[in-house]
């Protein structure tokens, strides 16, 4: 991937490469790729990497990866036999082979669990936004690995007073932290567990574009962008941090090709297509099965699962498509509201049930972030392929669009899913309404199959597509490979279902003039 500039290069030939970019805008105020240097090198340019008094992991410190090499920060375990290429993921979901920051909690010994107040750090050196127009931006490469009955936080803060206080941007809430939290009330400072780094619970189908909601159960993978608080526009002295509270053995915090911007997300101003599935799949939607798979023991739970996409409605639970898991041989909703309602439970997060167990109907292995409103979703037969059958191999195509006056066209969607040993999850287009190419692809980066699921609202920039007039994009999910069911995947070997794909919010924009961001300079 370019860069826009490195560190070393002056601010007289960053800004005007950001001039090149947009010259009624772009003001890159940080930037960093950790290629220079590895730890010691980050500490050289002011990056401190720090734990609290409360930690007890050994090894949990964040860290630059080894340069060049691939290899797995000093002492870790290796990408192993469950996760993908281990460099995190670009905006196409590629990892590039180049050092990045990590945090692996995983590999570090011990466990400092809810209750402990045990904080670990990475933060950055001060910069300043001075002069700064809108809102300041923060963009990464990140891969952060939500475990599936995990009670850790993870979070990003703000600081503009040299870091003596912060101010929450964004927090991770692994799942099983709504009743262990609950039944530890306070920490080893005597503070109520979490709440002030939490300050509420995740929202529930969250508004990509509205910071109060930029919390999650679900971990993030692909290209990261959050907008920062007001607080940090025009300011002096400026810093984030990264970092966990109360790692509990969690997995890893990984970002790469870190910038602060003034930016947002790739987006065109001309809106070509939207769909948010509240009325089901459209029919101008292309719903295709592409193999001929053995029929599913249990396919009456599953009319619109394994072979096509199913849409799920928020009124009525009886409906075609509704997505099922498996627990004990029983099909219950995955859908975490719908699960919850059965059980007569109000999902109230600032005061989580006691009897609603996160290690049972909530394990982290569950639709959490678009639960309760209508997406379409693909999910895996329940037993994986059958032996001798071609893999599951769907397709969701949107209806042609003609982009034959864009300059630039880009894709934006919600996505959350769950990825077994087998699964294939990829985003295509195509320019001329057949052959089709990947423009994002979910195994070709860092990621822990089978742990709880990915979160995000992708942004992806199609350059290919723009002029083009009979364009059409796919969402290609395919099922387990025949050899991998022999057992269940996930959670912890309790569910038969091995994996699912929801997607929501999915709109194709313009730019019909030539003066756009080329948003592959960072």
């Amino acid at each position: 991937m370019r860069k826009m500039f490195r560190l070393a290069t002056g601010a007289a030939t960053a800004f005007a490469l950001c001039a090149m970019v947009n010259t009624s805008q772009a003001q890159v105020f940080f930037q960093e790729d950790f290629n220079t240097g590895g730890t010691a090198g980050a500490v050289s340019r002011g990056w401190d990497f720090s734990l609290n008094e409360f930690v007890t992991e050994t090894g949990v410190d964040f860290g630059v990866g080894s340069s060049g090499d691939g290899t797995w920060p000093s002492g870790g375990d290796g990408p192993g036999t469950n996760t993908g290429n281990i460099y995190p993921p670009n905006m196409n979901g590629i990892g590039v082979n180049s050092p990045y920051l990590i945090s692996d909690s995983d590999e570090a010994g011990g466990s400092d669990n809810v209750g402990s107040a045990a904080q670990v750090y990475a933060q950055s050196p001060s910069f300043s936004t001075v002069g700064s127009t809108g809102t300041v931006w923060f963009h990464a490469d990140a891969e952060i690995e939500a475990n599936n009955n995990g009670e850790a936080l993870a979070f990003l803060q703000v600081s503009t007073d040299g870091g003596g206080t912060w101010e929450n941007v964004w927090v991770m809430v692994e799942p099983e932290r709504v009743i262990d939290a609950f039944n530890t009330p306070t920490d080893a400072a005597g503070n109520p567990t979490g709440s002030a780094l939490i300050g509420g619970w995740p929202s529930i189908g969250p508004d990509p574009n509205n910071p109060a909601s930029l919390k999650t159960f679900a971990g993030i993978h692909g290209r990261w962008h959050l907008p920062l608080p007001a607080s940090v526009e025009n300011k002096a002295d400026v810093r984030f941090r990264l970092g966990w509270h109360e790692s509990a053995d969690a997995w890893w915090y990984a970002v790469d090709n870190i910038v602060v911007d003034n930016t947002p997300p790739p987006t065109g101003a001309v809106e070509i297509l939207s769909e948010d599935f509240e009325g089901g799949i459209p029919a101008a939607w292309n719903n295709q099965n592409l193999n001929t798979v053995s029929a599913d023991p249990l396919n009456e739970f599953f009319e619109l699962g394994p072979v096509v996409w199913g849409t799920v409605g928020i009124e009525d639970p009886t409906l075609p498509g509704e997505p099922f898991k498996l627990i004990n041989g029983v099909p219950v909703f995955i859908d975490l509201l719908k699960q919850a309602e059965s059980f007569d439970v109000t999902l109230d997060l600032d005061t989580p049930d006691a009897d609603f167990n996160p290690k049972g109907m909530t394990d982290g292995g569950w639709l959490l972030m678009l639960a309760g409103q209508g997406y379409a979703m693909f999910q895996e037969a329940p037993f994986g392929t059958p032996a001798g059958a071609d893999p599951e191999l769907t397709a969701l195509d949107t209806p042609s669009v003609d982009l034959s006056s864009a300059a630039a066209a880009f894709l934006d969607f919600d996505s959350e899913l769950l990825i077994g040993g087998g699964t294939t999850y990829k985003v295509q287009v195509s320019v001329d309404g057949g052959a089709f190419e990947d423009i994002f692809d979910y195994r070709a980066a860092l990621m822990n199959f089978g742990e709880a699921p990915y979160f995000d609202h992708h942004y992806l920039v199609v350059p290919q597509a723009a002029g083009s007039s009979n364009v059409v994009f796919r969402f290609l999910a395919g099922g387990s490979d025949p050899t991998d069911n022999a057992a269940p995947d996930f959670p912890n070997g309790n569910g038969d279902m091995r994996g699912f794909w929801a997607i929501d919010n999915v709109r194709v924009t313009a730019n019909t003039s030539t003066a756009v961001p080329n948003w592959e300079l960072f």
